[in-house]
């Protein structure tokens, strides 16, 4: 035999213990233990993720039949637009634009669609906006999609009108066929 030191791995016995007491075991029902309501509403809640400087992309067109009137880009936090006042300001620059191609126009349609890097084309919010509470929609949206860390927030906020009716003044002169000269040339 060698006299180097062999190390022998003896397994230990294990011996269960029996229950306590067997009877009561076998007879007695398990029953979850009951949170009191009190621990209940003393549990925080989850803290909710701060937005407030979080920000996004809207852009905000204005058309009138091909005519862009508006067209802008800005770069807001959450609850930040006022879409009353980007109202009001639409229908100053459409009747400025109005009376200067002496035309009239209606109301079409307003949408927003809200899109983030990383969200699919065809998951895309679109909601439709005539006014306040739709944009509030929007909001909505905007903070699900900063709740859920989504990146690249863009808006693109589209409101169509159609032009409705032309001045006589515009309409008489297309309907004259522009005039020739004609040069005569007489000879000797």
């Amino acid at each position: 035999m060698s006299t180097s030191s062999k190390h022998v791995i003896v397994p230990k016995k294990h011996v269960p213990q029996p229950p306590a007491n067997k009877k009561s075991a076998s007879k007695a029902k398990h029953v979850p233990e009951v949170e009191d309501a009190e621990d209940v509403n003393d549990s925080e809640p989850e803290p909710v993720m701060d937005i407030s400087n979080q920000t996004y992309s809207l852009h905000k067109s204005v058309v009138v039949g091909d005519t862009v009137i508006v067209g802008d880009t800005d770069f807001l936090t959450h609850e930040e637009f006022d879409y009353r006042q980007f109202e009001t300001y639409n229908i100053r620059k459409l009747n400025d634009a109005a009376e200067k191609g002496k035309f009239t126009f209606e109301y079409l349609s307003g949408t927003a669609t809200i899109m983030a890097k990383g969200v699919r084309i065809c998951d895309n919010i679109i909601i439709a906006v005539e006014d306040n509470h739709g944009w509030k929609k929007v909001e909505k949206g905007i903070e699900r999609y900063m709740l859920a860390s989504k990146k690249d927030i863009i808006v693109k906020l589209a409101v169509l009108y159609s032009k409705t009716g032309v001045s006589d003044t515009d309409s008489s002169d297309d309907e004259k066929r522009p005039t020739k000269k004609v040069v005569e040339f007489v000879c000797c």
